[in-house]
């Protein structure tokens, strides 16, 4: 019987383990290391932003719609003034935070039913969180808003570096409620539950 002679000492293997270990760190800290604060100061890495409901009934070319979205931040930068947006179905952002002025150029509450944020200025407080709420408005009339998917962004107010998005599904949900009988309904989009 011919007897197996190791090659492989004990001291090898605890190089080689050694070894592993500080590659794998360094691959862990290079990976997260995108967590920290950008260049201007304005960004934690884990800001982030939730709506109360990610499906909003939208019935497009009303000329004002009541619905209304609740949007919770946290993670944020205390004290910076945050604007949210959403872009039309052209593609241009809409500011949904910010307050709707009179014709003296006013900030007037009262035109909140216009389409726009509950709270304004939208400055975050000292746990880096808000909440806000955004009434949909004039976003349903002709030529601004159409039922489809759509990115809500949250951005710094002073710079407008980007900092956070959450998805929100614009569907027409009583788009069949009104059916007569024997009628085809409409097809839904495969991003709607209705």
């Amino acid at each position: 019987m011919t007897g197996v002679r190791t090659t492989v000492t004990k001291r090898f293997m605890l190089v080689w383990t050694v070894g592993l270990f500080l590659v794998g760190s360094l691959l862990a800290l290079s990976l997260v290391g995108g967590q920290s604060a950008s260049a201007d100061g304005h960004s934690t890495g884990g800001e982030a932003i939730v709506l109360s409901h990610t499906e909003v009934d939208f019935n497009t070319g009303a000329s004002r719609s009541p619905e209304e979205v609740w949007i919770y931040g946290s993670g944020f930068t205390p004290g910076i003034e945050v604007e949210l947006l959403v872009a039309d179905f052209q593609g241009a952002l809409y500011v949904i935070s910010a307050c709707r002025w009179d014709n003296e150029g006013n900030c007037d509450p009262a035109r909140y039913r216009d389409g726009a944020g509950s709270v304004w200025p939208l400055i975050v407080n000292d746990d880096g969180a808000f909440a806000t709420k955004w009434r949909l408005g004039r976003f349903t009339r002709p030529n601004v808003g159409t039922e489809r998917m759509a990115s809500m962004w949250a951005v710094d107010a002073g710079t407008y570096s980007f900092l956070a998005s959450a998805p929100i599904a614009l569907c027409d949900v009583t788009r069949n409620a009104d059916l007569e009988e024997g009628a085809e309904p409409a097809e839904v989009p495969g991003f709607c539950s209705a």
